[in-house]
């Protein structure tokens, strides 16, 4: 391994001062705590409560694995930050070049299922095609979808590995571990890699929850019209269908109208109505649903459509925020910013320590649990898994043999 001077090292480095790159550690040890213990809240929540294991919380559990794995792999890459330069790195080789492979895989992993929770809560939110989309759901499909949401970017990640097209390891001008924008063909490689993780992703899931936004919006408009009728809230979900049936046929299987709940609404509310029409709620499952009826006014929906509204603007505001600049960085202006790329590179990764927050702390489901799980009172989560009593009825016979 050839001997950098610290002559030579300040003329590759785009760092002014070793400064700079505490900041920068700093930041990452900041990402590491945070994503840790949010990602591990999440997958505790699942483990110890059957209330969050729905079908669109199976992503949220996909994306909680990537982005722990990232924020697990942080104490590399801040210890290569920390080095001086590449005679004196506190981390091996052979280690920097895994957690370059390591980030890009999962960081694309997380980009996609994302997109893959846009995408199904668009469809259940929809009335056309419903079951026909739905049924690509089930758990063949999920099976599939996660592993194809895995496969793109290990494809992806293993790129530079099985061919020129960049490599992995220290770099001596950014200081960090990932690969290398100064080895042939790097340029064409981070343009590969961003073409594969951004733009698609992007447009997917903006049109997706813009046509959530639309839906919501038409939905409390029409149950505005006459605020005295019931609306059932079942999984987030509702349904406007024609006529009032015995059984409803789901992609699951065949639902019991009690598992379903129908409010009649006055045919002048829906636009080519003919006969009795109603709202129903429900959230196809392997479980029937259960269904809480709630009385509806103007204002408390008008509440929930500003709610929905936030939820959705923090969802691409983040997503925004930080995939663009270090996607804008690499790709269009190159050496002329290389500066920031470090900086913009912990953006883009923070989106790790983010995501859990924008689709837990916001989610009824996932906040009780995970409020119970904070302040240490595990027997009062909702709706406890076999794992959980069998471990609550453990702790219960220790005391009674300690007390003894």
């Amino acid at each position: 391994m050839p001997n950098i001077t610290l002559k030579e090292y300040v003329g590759l480095s785009v760092y002014d001062s070793y400064a700079e790159k505490q900041l920068l550690a700093a930041l990452y040890g900041l990402i590491f705590v945070a994503g840790v213990l949010g990602n591990i809240s999440v997958l505790l929540a699942v483990v110890l409560s059957r209330k969050p294991r729905t079908t669109t919380n199976v992503f949220v559990v996909n994306l909680a694995v990537a982005d722990l794995i990232t924020c697990l792999s942080l104490p590399i890459m801040i210890l290569a930050v920390l080095s001086e330069n590449r005679a004196k790195l506190l981390v091996s080789e052979s280690l920097c070049t895994f957690h370059g492979v390591l980030v890009v895989v999962c960081i694309g992993c997380s980009i996609n299922n994302i997109t893959s929770i846009a995408v199904y809560r668009a469809l259940i939110t929809r009335r056309r095609n419903r079951s026909r989309f739905i049924s690509l759901f089930n758990r063949r499909g999920l099976a599939a979808l996660v592993t194809t949401n895995w496969l793109i970017p290990f494809t992806i990640g293993i790129l530079p590995i099985v061919s020129e097209f960049g490599s992995y390891g220290y770099g001596d001008e950014l200081s960090t571990c990932s690969f290398t924008l100064k080895a042939n063909g790097s340029s064409t490689y981070s343009k590969i890699m961003l073409a594969v993780y951004y733009p698609v992703q992007l447009v997917v899931t903006f049109v997706s929850y813009a046509l959530i936004l639309i839906t919501v919006i038409k939905v409390a408009r029409k149950v505005n019209a006459n605020p005295r009728q019931t609306v059932a809230v079942v999984g987030g979900a509702m349904r406007l269908t024609a006529g009032l049936r015995t059984t409803r046929p789901s992609v699951y299987g065949n639902v019991p109208a009690s598992n379903l709940l129908q409010v009649p609404t006055p045919d002048r509310h829906l636009r080519g109505g003919t006969g009795r029409q109603a709202w129903t709620a429900y959230r196809p499952s392997s479980r029937a649903a259960r269904t809480h009826p709630v009385r509806s006014s103007a204002r408390p929906l008008l509440r929930r459509n500003r709610e929905v509204t936030l939820s959705l603007f923090l969802v691409l505001f983040f997503f925004l925020i930080c995939c663009t600049p270090f996607a804008v960085a690499i790709v269009l202006l190159q050496d002329r910013f290389h500066k920031f790329v470090p900086f913009l590179a912990a953006l883009f990764i923070s989106n790790s320590c983010i995501n859990p927050v924008i689709y837990t702390a916001r989610h009824p489901e996932f906040k009780a649990v995970i409020r119970c799980i904070i302040v240490c009172r595990l027997s009062k989560i909702p709706m406890k898994s076999s794992f959980l009593r069998r471990l609550l009825t453990l702790q219960e016979r220790y005391h009674m043999e300690f007390k003894k």
